[in-house]
């Protein structure tokens, strides 16, 4: 362990954190030519703050000096990526209606929040319990008051699923799984959601939830007449890449957006495998 890394061991605690915190804001100052940025530990988690957005990236302290020269585009590249990947066919308008199911840490839901304005929400849905936490303190921190976020995994029924334990937000199976590992949390279908917040219509519905697509879009039956657009991250790459089958749900999930009235669009031609698996579904009206 460098010096460096053993000061950063003692520090990161609750007796330490806000000496830290100076410290690392200071060495991040000098290194980026600016005031306007800053490392704090807020609601549990190391935050950037860069300008008036705020970042958290995790329980522990784990910034690199060479990271601080790249901090000032992670915004305009989360808005960079979510148009890129989500919003081809639909753009946002104010008063929308987005759900972002499988949110994250808030990197997509951020652009959906602001393209929808006041007038409108964004309904976040995360299952994994670490990333929900974060996705919280994003949506505080960065005042974000037209989101409501649910911790919740999107399945055929309610009752309780497993998620892996890792830093991902990556749902293992269906409602009944019981492995030896994976911590539980709620499970709910979408015709839930709909009907605890109220929603009427769906402007856009976003889903990246790494293999569990057939379990949420059965519990969406009842309510897919009220999507107006949909995109789907299937994952069959990764089964390509060795990683399990049940990531190879592309096949299934053009079948359904197409039994449910959606004409089917994809990017068949772009060099980048998981965006050639982003399934879009558009009304054929």
């Amino acid at each position: 362990m460098s010096y460096k890394e053993a000061v950063v061991s003692l520090l990161d605690r609750p007796f330490g954190r806000l000496l830290l915190a100076k410290i690392a804001t200071r060495a991040l100052r000098r290194a980026g030519g600016t005031d306007d940025i800053e490392i704090a530990f807020l609601h549990g988690f190391w935050t950037r703050r860069i300008g008036s957005d705020f970042i958290p990236d995790g329980p522990k302290f784990d910034y690199k000096y060479e990271d601080f020269s790249i901090w000032r585009n992670i915004i305009p590249g989360y808005s960079a990526a979510t148009n890129d990947y989500w919003l081809q066919h639909y753009r946002p308008r104010e008063g929308d209606v987005i759900v972002d199911v499988g949110a994250g840490r808030g990197e997509d839901t951020l652009t959906f929040s602001r393209a929808v304005g006041a007038s409108g929400r964004v309904i976040a849905i995360e299952a994994h319990p670490l990333y929900f936490a974060m996705l919280i303190s994003f949506c505080r921190l960065n005042r974000l008051h037209n989101v409501t976020a649910l911790h919740l995994a999107l399945m055929d029924k309610s009752g309780t699923t497993r998620v892996a334990q890792s830093e991902s937000n990556w749902t293992e199976s269906a409602v009944e799984w019981d492995g030896p590992t994976g911590g539980k949390v709620p499970a709910g279908t979408l015709e839930q959601v709909v009907r605890d917040q109220g929603l009427k219509d769906i402007s856009f519905l976003k889903m990246n939830i790494e293999g569990s697509e057939p379990y949420a879009l059965f519990g969406m039956r009842p309510v897919m007449e009220r999507i107006a657009h949909i995109c789907v991250a299937c994952h069959d790459f990764r089964s390509e890449q060795g990683h399990g089958e049940q990531f190879r749900t592309r096949a299934f999930v053009e079948r359904f957006l197409l039994d449910h009235g959606f004409r089917v669009e994809s990017r068949a031609d772009d060099q980048r495998d998981y965006v050639r698996d982003h399934l879009f579904g558009l009304r054929a009206s």
